[in-house]
């Protein structure tokens, strides 16, 4: 069905022009043959017209070069082959009794000549059609290269505008943080003398906040025990809100001193804890463990999860840190976590020691991925709730 609505104008067109051929010139004549005659005439005539334009005239034209002689010698065999096979066709027809003669078929000029005429009448036809066509999908590929090339202006001047956003953005965060230290430094000594808790909460937040933000400047990969003091930075503030009311447990193991780790895991890790899950219950503690295990550096979180926060959208954060782990280590960690039976939110990250070793200088296009991913965690998990 699909093959006959593509083809029906062909079919219409060729309804009508035979229909004018056998019934319009036979009631002007008076003259009508077999059907079985037209039938056989008209296939050899639709043949030579789609050989010619869907075959014999692309190879033709294929080579501009070659075109001059090609195109002859195509137009000379098929006047050749559409003339045999009309001779040997009236031949077949005559012995049928379908196409009356009054004397013997013969190869003569007079019927030569009106099988050239018929030849060259529907080869025209067919010549025509090939260069109808061939215009057609020229211009159809002109339209796509110019929208396309509209296209890649749009999408040039709209990158231009991203860029231009994205130094402004720098240089805004550049000059921002340089304020707010500086704003945090001033807080400090002027209430370090009334309030030694308050400051040293500022000395610890202002260390979180320089770490993040110094994250993608800090390489590759950093030693775990800085992002470990950022953690306990990060307790503290928390113990600090709620009047040391917090129960996390946080275990390191010596064999993990000297290990690297791209930066942010850890912090992101502790922070969904505190984000997501129920810490205040001195029963149900939550806990980290790091440590060193079967040639692999584990990381593990466990904690109660907060039934107050459960409607909320989560795993934002560990999505993305599981994308920057297979970013820079491959697909050989194992990273797993979700909810047990007991309502305990469980996260195992496990890194072979190899990979750490050999972790090397990213390519540029991996580092930006990487600074994106950080970012988006930045944005997405970087306030306390």
């Amino acid at each position: 069905m699909g093959s006959l609505k593509k083809y029906r104008y062909h079919f219409l067109v060729w309804a009508l022009f035979i229909f004018y051929e056998t019934v319009v010139i036979g009631l002007v004549s008076g003259e009508f043959g077999n059907p079985l005659t037209y039938a056989a005439h008209y296939a050899l005539a639709i043949s030579l017209f789609y050989g010619h334009a869907i075959y014999s005239m692309p190879w033709a034209m294929s080579s501009y070069r070659n075109s001059f002689w090609r195109v002859p010698l195509v137009l000379l065999l098929e006047i050749g082959v559409f003339l045999s096979f009309s001779f040997f066709t009236d031949k077949l027809l005559i012995a049928g009794h379908f196409l009356s003669s009054s004397a013997p078929l013969k190869l003569s000029f007079l019927y030569c000549l009106r099988m050239l005429y018929r030849g060259i009448y529907f080869l025209g036809f067919a010549t025509g059609y090939y260069f109808f066509v061939t215009y057609i999908n020229e211009k159809r590929k002109t339209d796509k290269l110019e929208r396309q090339w509209l296209n890649d202006i749009i999408y040039r001047q709209k990158s231009e505008q991203e860029l231009t956003k994205a130094q402004n953005a720098f240089l805004q965060a550049q000059i921002t943080p340089h304020f707010l230290f500086n704003t945090l430094d001033f807080i400090y000594h002027n209430i370090f003398t009334i309030s030694p808790v308050a400051a040293d909460t500022i000395i610890a937040l202002s260390e979180i906040m320089r770490f993040a933000i110094d994250s993608d400047k800090m390489g590759d990969s950093i030693l775990l025990e800085d992002e470990i003091s950022q953690v306990e930075n990060l307790l503290y503030l928390y113990r600090i809100k709620k009047n040391n009311g917090i129960t996390v447990d946080l275990n390191v193991s010596e064999d993990t001193s000297g290990i690297k780790l791209i930066p942010l895991v850890l912090l992101t890790l502790v922070e969904n804890i505190f984000k997501h899950g129920d810490i205040d219950s001195p029963k149900e503690k939550a806990s980290i463990h790091i440590y060193v295990n079967n040639k692999q550096l584990v990381i593990e979180t466990d904690n109660l999860v907060g039934y107050k926060k459960n409607h909320e959208r989560t795993g934002f954060g560990l999505s993305n840190v599981q994308k920057r782990l297979k970013y820079a280590y491959g697909s050989d960690i194992e990273f797993t976590h979700g909810c047990d039976d007991f309502n305990r939110f469980k996260v195992a990250l496990a890194i072979p020691l190899d990979e750490l070793k050999g972790h090397g200088v990213l390519s540029a296009s991996l580092k930006d991925s990487a600074t994106v991913l950080l970012r988006e965690d930045a944005g997405r998990n970087g306030r306390f709730d």
